[in-house]
């Protein structure tokens, strides 16, 4: 099983590369990650996936250190419902575009929509729809996702300062 986990790992992970328009040292996925190729993205160093989608048109910036947990789906611009030519919507397409700072952790079935900045140290809860931006070293969940609390700014900079990622 050890052996099956490993040949996974390395596949994903060569998939992931071979997606993205760049990407930093040490970043590694435990399983499949689809990009669609209409997305631009870009991952820093030492990042960990665990099953992504990215979908539509738009760019995604990762920072260091991110880490998610499964079935995370980025979905990247939007339909022009408002002045398209046809109903429900129009032919023309809204690009949109997400970053993700350093030190973030997204936990498993999180849906994040485009134009969206995910500040450092921030925390997403598992299931959560993430449509606004969400500051630094904050802990958000929920459908639309809310600041649950905030993580211990000194104790995060203490670390961080250390090296302790």
């Amino acid at each position: 099983m050890d052996k099956f986990r490993r040949l996974k790992h390395y596949v994903s992970t060569f998939i992931l590369k071979h997606q993205l328009v760049a990407y930093g040292d040490h970043v590694g996925a435990a399983r499949y990650i689809k990009i669609s190729r209409q997305a631009k993205v870009s991952v820093g160093h030492n990042c960990g996936f665990n099953g992504m989608v990215i979908s539509g048109f738009g760019s995604v910036k990762i920072g260091n250190y991110f880490h998610s947990g499964t079935n995370i789906l980025i979905m990247l611009g939007s339909h022009d419902y408002e002045y398209g030519d046809k109903i429900p919507y129009g032919i023309h397409y809204k690009p949109k575009n997400v970053v993700i700072d350093d030190f973030v952790w997204i936990g498993s079935n999180v849906i994040i929509s485009g134009n969206v900045h995910i500040a450092e140290g921030a925390i997403v809860a598992v299931g959560s729809v993430v449509v606004k931006d969400v500051p630094p070293c904050a802990i958000v969940g929920g459908n639309s996702a809310k600041i649950i609390k905030y993580r211990d700014i000194e104790q995060f900079n203490r670390l961080k300062a250390k090296g302790r990622f």
